[in-house]
């Protein structure tokens, strides 16, 4: 009997291991991986209420299987509350696209659409992120640099380099375009990430926009990537 209170433990655990291994090990893909861990969660939650208040009734009517309901909660609720935490006293946006330039945004290769499973929005949701981008990210602008076009590009490319997990697939000094790619660690998330160099006056500018490819939110990565290329440039000046 015991061990049908921890069924739920265990589901949730064996969730939680399975997830991350597998999109790790790739037999799964990473949205799917990640899925997993999301189930588990939702599970945590269902069961974490429910069996919190089966122990809640049992102290209240003295039954003798409280010390088992408690226990049996004791799983789901450590998984849970994070959880529930996290996602509703998280000041990052639902959004999974950045750029330092709202305006004139750098486009993707066509060819990438084909590889992502979040869609692009349509204009007025397009809209609406850029509205929660200069809420959330003020600090997310071009980075300009008293330099010509050409040196520009080349520490723009020696930054995107010097990143660790970042893949540049293409740079184009003709036209000041990189791109490149970012593997996240465990799920192995990939993000796309395009760069834009252009002249400025007396000297250049470069933009960068960066999006997942799975997914409606990031929580934040996208936005910390931009922060950490332009740590990356001002570094590569040093």
């Amino acid at each position: 009997m015991e061990r049908l209170w921890m069924v739920p433990s265990y589901m949730i655990l064996t969730l939680l291991v399975l997830g991350p291994l597998t999109a790790y090990s790739g037999a799964l893909t990473p949205i799917r991986g990640f899925s997993l861990v999301f189930l588990a969660v939702v599970i945590a939650v269902v069961f974490g209420i429910a069996l919190a208040g089966a122990a809640a009734f049992a102290s209240a009517t003295g039954k003798a299987w409280r010390p088992r309901a408690l226990r049996a909660a004791l799983v789901p609720l450590l998984v849970a509350l994070p959880a529930f935490v996290a996602v509703n006293f998280s000041k990052t946006p639902t959004m999974n696209d950045v750029s330092t330039d709202l305006v004139v945004r750098i486009e993707f290769a066509p060819d990438l659409s084909a590889k992502r499973t979040s869609s692009e929005p349509g204009s007025e949701e397009r809209a609406h992120f850029d509205e929660l981008q200069r809420q959330a990210y003020p600090d997310l602008v071009p980075i300009v640099v008293a330099l010509s076009p050409d040196q520009a590009f080349e520490r723009a490319k020696q930054a995107a380099e010097s990143l660790p997990g970042w893949q540049v697939t293409s740079a184009d000094a003709a036209t000041g375009r990189i791109e490149a790619t970012d593997t996240s660690k465990i799920f192995h998330f990939v993000d796309d990430i395009v760069i834009r160099v252009r002249p400025d006056g007396a000297g250049a500018r470069i933009d960068i926009r960066s999006r997942s490819r799975d997914g409606r939110g990031d929580m934040g990565v996208n936005a910390k990537r931009v922060r950490a290329y332009g740590a990356a440039v001002a570094k590569q000046g040093g």
